[in-house]
């Protein structure tokens, strides 16, 4: 049975994940949706108690960290006035027979463009039930989200490092005044409330930059093939 749908404008989303960098990305996907912006942010295994204490709503999963397969389905089956919507960075067939075994609402990738990504959201708040895993061919060019010049990535990475707006001036030989300019941006950009979460960030950029390199892309998905093959 389909939910009913959850008041976007009133309920505080709940995000279930320990990433810096997607916790950024949904908050810019959800003020893109008209929803609120600062989600409660829980850690994976305290969902079950944090749901307990709500009245429902739209609670998001991180794709790489979601709660055991039972577990998950107990927590869609108890909880009918919420949306459960799982956003990963590497959907594959095991995660869709997951979602679809457990009654999910929905299943997003990382790589949607923001429009695509909001919409998605928007009409899972309204009752339906999305896969969306890669971007439509006219949308295919748009900018997606959390994309940094090579200079905000230096920001980030120093910020990490603990430097001060002065170091960081020093280690891009600029001034702090465009030091604080390009932490503005970052700010806005990201949705990120402080400095901490700011350095978390740069945590997560230097992560990436130390994969194999045959880690660093999604694979490839064919969306049509794992439908037909579950």
């Amino acid at each position: 049975m389909q939910p009913s749908g959850t008041n976007m404008t009133a309920c505080r989303p709940i995000l279930a994940t320990p990433n810096p960098l997607l916790i950024a990305g949904i908050r810019e996907v959800l003020a893109a949706a008209g929803m609120p912006a600062d989600p409660r942010i829980v850690e994976p295994a305290g969902l079950a108690e944090t749901l307990s204490q709500g009245d429902g709503g739209l609670v998001i999963l991180d794709g790489q960290a979601l709660p055991h397969r039972e577990t998950l389905a107990h927590l869609c089956r108890s909880h009918p006035r919420s949306q459960f919507v799982v956003w990963a960075m590497q959907p594959t067939a095991d995660l869709l027979r997951i979602a679809l075994e457990c009654g999910v609402h929905g299943l997003l990738s990382t790589r949607l463009p923001m429009e695509e990504a909001s919409n998605a959201l928007t009409r899972i708040c309204r009752g339906e039930r999305i896969l969306r895993f890669d971007p439509d061919s006219a949308g295919a060019a748009r900018s997606k989200p959390l994309q940094f010049s090579a200079r905000e990535r230096h920001v980030l990475i120093a910020l990490a490092g603990g430097a001060s707006n002065a170091g960081i001036a020093a280690t891009l030989h600029t001034t702090a005044s465009t030091v604080k300019g390009c932490l503005a941006r970052l700010f806005r950009k990201t949705g990120a409330r402080n400095r901490r979460e700011l350095a978390q960030l740069g945590h997560s950029i230097m992560r990436s930059a130390a994969l194999p390199k045959n880690q660093e892309s999604a694979p490839s998905f064919d969306e049509s093939w794992m439908l037909e093959n579950l």
